[in-house]
């Protein structure tokens, strides 16, 4: 979450059609499969950034540890982080919304940059009465409250910071390609994927929207959400270190998919 980031996503407002397309992937409702997209509480990661946070990702193990074979990893792997969290389950009145990592291209069109990396995005929506619990999301992203170094548990400034993220006030940091650990930082990380409670890999980052404690909007365009992210295109930025989660950022986009949370559920997968 760095500078370059933040201004960036200020640009936003005054986007033009170039800007607008799925940068991140797709992004659906998953609400009516939710139980499939429920994170393991115990998995593995496999970090191989340049890491230049002090302490860096902490201690590893390899694939003989039972967590990362439910990870899918061989038992000969080496340099593999275990992820400790517990994921709320889909809260009451909530949606759950996932944005499909295995959607953005492998090539990027002319005219268009896809990320390559760092990520820092946010929800859009001309309705601004949804909440986002702080910790209601897929382990595999960030926002302020998930670093515990800057936001220590049950300290004054966590009750901040979280009243803060419940309304997105600073977004979340993600990386589509690279998974990034420090352990100073929690138990929080970024990464394409994490992996589900059966043991299957999960590319994207999903988000449990509050709804029941929103107001809906009577134009029903007006209660649309989507994203905007600032991303590491790999085409000026250096490469895709780490320091504290900041990454460097050279392209942005607006979503062109939306979910809007009160229409009738479908099944999704």
């Amino acid at each position: 979450m760095i500078a370059a980031a933040v201004a960036a996503l200020a640009l936003a407002p005054g986007a033009s059609g170039a800007f607008h397309y799925d940068a991140l992937g797709p992004m659906r409702d998953v609400t009516a499969a939710w139980q499939a997209y429920q994170p393991a509480n115990t998995f593995c990661v496999r970090p191989k950034t340049d890491e230049y946070t002090p302490g860096g990702i902490g201690p590893t193990v390899t694939g003989t540890n039972p967590a990362c074979r439910h990870s899918g990893f061989s038992r000969t792997t080496k340099g593999l982080v275990v992820i400790h969290v517990r994921t709320p389950l889909l809260c009451p009145g909530c949606r759950r919304l996932f944005i499909d990592f295995a959607g953005i291209p492998r090539k990027s069109p002319p005219g268009r940059h896809y990320p390559r990396g760092h990520v820092f995005y946010r929800f859009e929506s001309l309705n601004p009465t949804y909440t986002l619990d702080p910790i209601d999301h897929s382990p595999n992203t960030k926002n302020f409250t998930n670093d515990k170094l800057l936001s220590p548990e049950g300290s004054p400034q966590e009750q901040i910071i979280g009243a803060l993220d419940l309304h997105q006030a600073f977004g979340y940091t993600g990386d589509t390609l690279n998974f990034i650990h420090t352990r100073i930082q929690g138990p929080y990380y970024t990464g394409p994927w994490y992996v589900s409670r059966s043991g299957r890999r999960i590319r994207g980052v999903y988000f449990d929207v509050d709804v029941a404690g929103a107001t809906q909007a009577p134009r029903a365009q007006a209660n649309d959400i989507g994203y905007v992210g600032g991303f590491n295109s790999g085409t000026a930025c250096p490469g895709d270190q780490d320091s504290f989660y900041g990454g460097c950022v050279d392209w942005w986009a607006y979503s062109t998919s939306t979910v809007n949370p009160y229409a009738p559920r479908r099944s999704s997968r």
